[in-house]
């Protein structure tokens, strides 16, 4: 006789002895012969192939982004995947935790499942809420593993995520993998029903603070209730209109069928056939949906897919001869106020009084670090923000945290807004079209009157319900479009293959051999190198090479080409199962390891795959393979199989601003009037943000152009644009040198869109030193004399006439065309550097050549392929040609002419350190110096005090407070971290009873506050400080202080502070310096001494190649190489090279009708 419940157990337990679609291993089934039978046992191997995303400290593990990435995987297939890539072994070899998966807990037990389910033991997924980890909720989201006992008749709860070390930390003593009775644990459908009850708050269960409630509840339970059918999926794949409502939104009868799931699901006795019953009674074709998702993710295999760029016929885009500027009203409101400044006394400022005029356009102009920023930014802007945060609910906690510039009054002053010109995000998900807002119109109008269409069969889909659409041919159910289908950062629209990245990485064998004439001791491999004369034992990838020779009787003194295949295939591709006895080196002992031979592809995987840095070394292994699911389109199918009148999404990301500019008028002229109703609010937005590019001269830019691959210039005029459309007025804007990166051609569109602003009522002050921008400005305000303490005072204010004609002002002379830089006069190169065959982005097909031991510059408009040119095709070369680095996907042909260069130095914009710690004086290499002076001090000696007590980077040393920053770090709510000065240390970064010891009266910290000219005066004699000093001085940084954060530097100072540095070192015999716009931030008159300095280069056989707009270094070059003849697809030509007369008289060259 069966007991009670008992043939309901006896179903469940054939069912889930059953694979899922999620949990069967398919091709790795045979992996799994050598799995034990004990469910203990099989959960030790588990833990010992996956570490959890949220706990790789507690292992002493960091992980990448790679890494991270691997918690999105969705079935087991796909992790044994990844697993096998990362280490070939046995699944029953226990990985270190730095080569296993990193996953959640989702991972752990569906693994389990996987390995219990072939054991014959029936097993199941259960979704719930835990207590016992450190979380802000109550309960925390946690999925479990359950397996039948068959000898004790009961569901065993296991939890397969805490191994000892987890459970050690927090601090659990229960058993967990016998977790009986609730033991911190509730089921989804119990945390429902205590929620509905009242026992507990909704509230009190969730994923996050930003992920908790009746939506986590409510997913929790659905998702309990599809694993206990076999459809494990992960939580943003449920997107039935059970899980996308609110529970306001729920009716009556939606609460009785959740309510009824929640019963089924917490009840010992449930039948799957009960489930299932179930799921065919709950609304929106529940479970039609969810295997519909399979289909689409590709879980389901479906091979019928059509070319997405077959679905309609495109219409012809032409241009529409629309000027953006007409878009722009001119608003005119000039109010006669004034902002009134006065006894400014911030940084270098000595007692100024100013008078800004309001509603016009102000530009702040002088040498480099004469006080500009100073009055602008730290002093203008630094007190609108003030005044901001004074007025939110904080202010009183804040009141002494957020400093006041020093000043005696500032009246008139407006909200203020500060467009730096600073590099920014770093995130490659970041692009032009996200920074402006475009992309988030884009989504809008393709969800307002896109037509979606069929992936399989390409026919336009129809509206099943509020949630979903169905074709009708294929009977496929698809989620309705919303703006995250179309957003490529969000899980519901991001490709499910490539995460939304668009491309995978894999290794390239070719890229290991890198000359198969040379024997392996003598670098033939690039990821050996060179092992003759080297310890056999220098590691143990080395080590595996030697034994794997050892084995098959190798010579490795023979050429790579010659050595045996099977040896060849066995040291790249690994020997399998193998078993093999290898020594390396560890802590200065030899040590004896007995494993398999991994391979180098294999290592060069694993090392990739845990690399923090996106630029690491292991990349030049590796190839990118374009997404086979989306084609780098980045997008799901909805997505990417919708279109407006034939164009897709992704098609008009590949466009440039000018193209879109025209698609859009094309589009408004084409559209049914229906259509063109429902658009009416979107269009109007698009058409206005992509105008306000154009205006910044920016119309070369695609909208997928990455934010880390724009120059600082560019960003700021990105960030710019954004403002244009703003209806906000009587603002105070705030521009850092707008001129930056624009070819002298396009400095009226700046202007224009600086104008702009202020025909809007808005107070426009621009700190530059752009000759057409101080002649468009309704006032100008020269600082100076000079630079650091020679500066700080207000030699000339007034409109351009008066500056022009003050006695005093170097400006005014400037402006008058007196100072202007001389034609260089050097004679025709002789030797030269030759670039073939250069195709990287739109260039065409180009060759450069570049004469060495001369000073050559690359001109061109924005965007003509410059930087193309110089830093991704020119530099890779040479890095390949005299660093001996592998660049797979090559954009050049060759490179001749660079056994005259003995090594070359990049000097791009990048900021120098990402942290605040990093400062001029240690980057230059004079900080040790001055560290040694103190020490040898009487005080010094007498305290024992050591080089470490004068860093502030050491405990020894440095305040214990702000751990020797010398500020505090507030954190505002909806803005940007503010920083304020420690209120211990009053800034000074050290302990009080180090500033004891004094040089000349001058304490440690009071040399950083130094500014490099003073410090040069103050450590006169001192030779080893005082050479590197001048030469920062000799770089137009006189003004910059010793001691602050790099990080504050602007992209000009960076580059120029790296010159220095290079300066300062021992320099070989032939160099090529390799410069990005280094007059940036520089006065005219700093300019002739950087010229200097390339000319004394220049004379030392070394050679300067500089990309550059400013006219003065361009008229200073011995050679000019332009390009052109526009920006984008109209660039990537040579348009002239030769002499700067040359250019001067060349008909087709614009750079030459401005020298």
């Amino acid at each position: 006789m069966v007991p009670k419940g008992g043939m309901n157990k006896m179903i469940n337990q054939d069912f889930y002895i059953k694979q899922s679609i999620i949990t069967d291993p398919g091709q790795y089934t045979k992996e799994y012969d050598t799995l034990p039978d004990s469910p203990k046992e099989l959960l030790h191997i588990v833990q010992g192939l996956v570490i959890h995303a949220d706990q790789g400290d507690l292992y002493g593990v960091a992980f990448s982004q790679r890494q991270t990435d691997e918690e999105l995987l969705r079935t087991v297939p796909q992790m044994l995947e990844k697993i096998f890539q990362i280490d070939k072994s046995s699944l029953t070899v226990m990985r270190s935790p730095k080569q296993r998966l990193v996953g959640m807990c989702r991972d752990y037990s569906l693994l389990l499942i996987s390995f219990l389910r072939h054991k014959g033991i029936p097993a199941r997924l259960r979704v719930g809420f835990a207590d016992y980890f450190d979380s802000a909720l109550m309960y925390e989201d946690h999925w479990l593993v359950e397996y039948y006992n068959v000898e004790q008749n009961r569901w065993v709860r296991m939890d397969a995520q805490l191994d000892d070390a987890q459970k050690k930390h927090f601090g659990i003593s229960f058993d967990t993998e016998d977790m009986q009775g609730s033991e911190g644990y509730l089921l989804a459908g119990q945390a429902w029903t205590k929620s509905r009850q009242g026992e507990r708050h909704q509230d009190d269960f969730g994923y996050n603070k930003n992920w908790k409630g009746w939506h986590s509840v409510k997913g929790n339970l659905l998702h309990d209730f599809n694993s206990l059918q076999g459809l494990e999926l992960l939580p943003w794949d449920l997107w039935t209109e059970l899980s996308t409502k609110k529970f306001n939104e729920l009716n009556k009868d939606e609460k009785a069928l959740l309510d009824e799931i929640a019963d089924l699901t917490t009840s010992p006795n449930t039948t799957v056939n009960e489930l299932q019953n179930l799921s065919v009674r709950l609304p929106g074709q529940y479970m039609e949906a969810i295997k519909s998702k399979l289909v689409v993710l590709d879980i389901v295999e479906n091979t019928r897919t059509i070319d997405p760029n077959d679905l309609e016929p495109k219409f012809q885009i032409t241009d529409t001869k629309i000027d953006p500027k007409a878009i722009f009203p001119n608003v005119g409101n000039d109010n006669g106020q004034q902002l009134i400044l006065k006894g400014g006394r911030q940084n270098n400022l000595k007692n100024v009084d100013v008078t800004i005029p309001k509603s016009k356009l102000t530009v702040i102009t002088g040498v480099s670090g004469s006080g500009k920023s100073s009055l602008a930014f730290d002093t203008i802007y630094a007190e609108g923000k003030r005044r901001y945060l004074d007025n939110m609910s904080n202010a009183a906690k804040m009141q002494d945290q957020v400093e006041k510039p020093d000043f005696d009054s500032l009246q008139g002053l407006t909200p203020t807004i500060a467009i730096e010109q600073k590099k920014g995000s770093q995130n490659p998900r970041s692009t032009v079209g996200t920074l402006t807002g475009i992309l988030d119109y884009l989504r809008m109008l393709y969800v307002a009157i896109g037509t979606p269409h069929c992936p399989y069969c390409g026919k336009q889909v129809v509206k099943d319900s509020k949630s979903k659409n169905r074709c009708i041919d294929c009977d496929i159910l698809f989620q309705a479009l919303t703006s995250s289908t179309f957003n490529a950062n969000a899980h519901v629209g991001a490709c499910h293959s490539c995460n939304g990245l668009g491309y995978l990485y894999e290794v390239n064998p070719d890229a290991i051999v890198m000359n198969g004439d040379l024997s392996v001791l003598d670098g033939a491999t690039y990821w050996w190198g060179k092992l003759r004369g080297k310890k056999p034992t220098g590691n143990w990838m080395v080590g595996e090479l030697y034994a794997i020779a050892a084995d098959m009787k190798v010579e490795l003194n023979q050429p790579w080409k010659l050595l045996p295949t099977r040896f060849k295939e066995a040291v790249i591709h690994g020997t399998g199962d193998r078993i093999y006895n290898y020594t390396y080196n560890s802590n200065g002992r030899d040590t004896v390891i007995s494993r398999p031979a991994s391979g180098a592809v294999a290592h060069i995987h694993r090392l990739f795959r845990e690399a923090k840095s996106a630029d690491n070394p292991y990349k030049q292994y590796m190839k990118e393979i374009p997404c086979p699911t989306c084609n780098q389109e980045l997008l799901c199918p909805e997505a990417r199989y919708t279109t407006i009148m034939g164009y897709r999404l992704p098609e008009l990301t590949h466009m440039s601003v000018s193209q879109l500019w025209n698609w859009i008028g094309c589009l408004q002229k084409k559209l049914p009037v229906s259509k063109k109703e429902v658009a009416a609010d979107i269009l109007p937005e698009i058409e206005m943000r992509t105008a306000n590019l154009i205006q910044v001269g920016l119309s070369y830019l695609t909208l997928n152009r990455t934010a880390p691959t724009l120059s600082g210039g560019e960003l700021q005029r990105v960030r710019l644009s954004s403002q244009l459309g703003s209806d906000l007025v009587g603002l105070t804007y705030i521009l850092d040198e707008p001129s930056i990166g624009l070819h002298p051609r396009d400095h009226h569109l700046m202007i224009d869109t600086m104008k702009n602003l202020r025909d809007k009522g808005n107070t426009v002050i621009v700190v530059e030193h752009d000759k057409d921008t101080m002649l468009a400005a309704d006032y100008i305000i020269d600082v100076g004399p000079g630079a650091g303490v020679k500066g700080g005072e207000i030699i000339a204010a007034g409109s351009v006439d008066d500056i022009i004609n003050h006695p005093i002002s170097a400006t005014g002379r400037y402006l008058k065309g007196i100072e202007r830089g001389v034609l260089s006069t050097c004679p025709q190169p002789i030797k030269w550097l030759s670039l073939m065959g250069c195709t990287g982005n739109n260039l065409k097909n180009i060759d450069a050549r570049f004469p060495l031991h001369s000073m050559c510059c690359i001109t061109g408009m924005s965007g003509s392929g410059k930087s193309t040119l110089v830093f991704n095709t020119l530099v890779p070369a040479l890095n390949e040609a005299i660093n001996g680095k592998r660049f797979i996907n090559k954009t050049y042909k060759g490179l001749e002419g660079y056994d005259d260069i003995n090594d070359f130095v990049q000097m791009d914009q990048t900021p120098i350190g990402k942290s605040s710690r990093s400062i001029p004086a240690t980057y230059i290499g004079v900080f040790d110096a001055i560290r040694i002076l103190f020490t040898r001090q009487g005080d010094a000696q007498r305290l024992g005090y050591g080089e470490s007590h004068f860093s502030f980077n050491s405990k020894d040393g440095q305040c214990s407070v702000c751990e020797g920053l010398g500020q505090i770090k507030v954190a505002l709510q909806y803005m940007a971290d503010h920083w304020s000065t420690c209120p211990e240390c009053k800034g000074s970064r050290y302990k009080e009873q180090i500033l004891d010891v004094t040089y000349h009266g001058k304490t440690i910290a009071d040399v950083l506050k130094m500014d490099v000219s003073t410090a040069t005066a103050f450590f006169a004699g001192v030779k080893d400080i005082e050479v590197k000093l001048s030469i920062l001085e000799e770089v137009g940084l006189s003004y910059i202080k010793l001691g602050q954060s790099t990080t504050t530097l602007s992209g000009g100072e960076s580059q120029r502070l790296k010159l220095a540095k290079e300066l300062s070192s021992k320099q070989k015999k032939h160099m090529l310096y390799i410069l990005d716009e280094p007059t940036t931030g520089l006065h005219f008159q700093d300019i002739e001494k950087l010229i200097l300095i390339f000319r004394k280069l220049v004379e030392a056989n070394h050679t300067i190649l500089v990309i550059e707009h400013n006219t003065d270094i361009i008229r200073a070059a011995d050679w000019i190489i332009d390009i052109g003849p526009d920006g984008g697809e109209a660039g990537g030509y040579i348009v002239a090279t030769g002499t700067p007369k040359t250019i001067m008289n060349h008909p087709y060259s614009v750079t030459g009708k401005y020298l």
